[in-house]
Formats: structure tokens, sequence, C-alpha cells
């Protein structure tokens, strides 16, 4: 029976170790997951056919650094995400310069709507056609380029210049 408590602490531990789910570590013993949680459980002890890589995942855990070194940078698949991002954010800057063309033009429109309003519809006439048109597409413009979506467009630009700094500095070491 201590066989069997021993295995009930030391089965957890190894799942925990190397991250297996109790099928993952059953696959490594040859044992289903059924098997691995009575195992676990204590209902059962380890099948003799289990030992060996049982006591090989032992040996490992007890032999492996808690923290092994990383894998190394795939400093090319950084560099290709920066040169993406670069790309993305030279786009977006120059859609931003026209935002704030477009935007301006639509906010000169709105305020000349006044003095349009009474130069071409005094009271009691009404206003032309074209100048509801006019108001409209300044509006839907507005909508598209004006602050809210100028703020927007910075937002994720900011986040590109960001993540394009960033690689940077991890590629640093390696240049």
């Amino acid at each position: 029976m201590q066989n069997v408590a021993a295995n009930m602490g030391l089965l957890p531990r190894l799942r925990a170790w190397f991250g297996l789910s109790q099928t993952g570590l059953g696959q490594c013993l040859g044992l289903s997951k059924m098997m691995v949680s009575q195992v676990e459980r204590g209902v059962r002890g380890l099948p003799g056919r289990a030992a060996m890589p049982q006591a090989a995942l032992t040996l490992a855990l007890h032999s492996t650094a808690t923290d092994p070194s990383p894998e190394p940078l795939d400093a090319q698949a950084v560099l290709q995400r920066q040169q993406a991002c670069q790309q993305r954010a030279n786009q977006l800057a120059f859609e931003l310069s026209g935002m704030l063309e477009r935007a301006t033009w639509a906010r000169r429109r709105l305020a000349a709507l006044p003095t349009l309003l009474a130069a071409l519809a005094p009271p009691g006439t009404a206003a032309p056609a074209w100048l509801a048109t006019f108001e409209a597409d300044a509006r839907q413009e507005l909508a598209r380029s004006g602050t809210t979506a100028q703020a927007l467009l910075r937002l994720r630009l900011a986040a590109l210049t960001a993540e394009v700094a960033e690689a940077e500095q991890l590629l640093a070491p390696t240049k």
C-alpha cells in the first residue's frame, strides 16, 4: 500500500512539472486516463508495465532545472513582424493625413451653413436642395474622418509604433 500512497503524490507532481493532462501522462506510462486517475486517487496501484516510464519521468523531474534556458529567439520572425508593423504604421500615418484634410473641409462646410442659409434661403423661402446634400456629405465625412475617427486611428498607430520599438529592443542583442 506504500507504493500506492507514493504514486498518489508523484503522478500529480509529474503532470504539473511536465504540463501533462491525465491523458498525456497516461500516454507516457501506457495507461488510460481512467487508470491514471485511479492511481492518483489511491484506488489502484501503478501497474508494473508503467514502472519504467514512471521511473524515467521521475528521474527527469529531479534532474531537470526548474527554469531551463529558453529557446533562442527567432530573430527572422521578429524582424518580419517589425517590418509588417512599420509598413502598416506608415500606411496609417498616410491615411491620417488624408483624414485631417477631409475633416477640415467638412468642418468648413458646416461652419458655412448659417451664412449659406441666410444668403440662399431668406426667412419664408425653401433652401436649395443641394444645400442638404452639402451638409449631409460634410456630416458623413466627419463621421469617417473627424475627431473620433482620427483618435481611433492614432491609437492604432501608437500601438503599432510601440510594437516596432519593442521588436527593435528584442532584436538589439542579435545585431
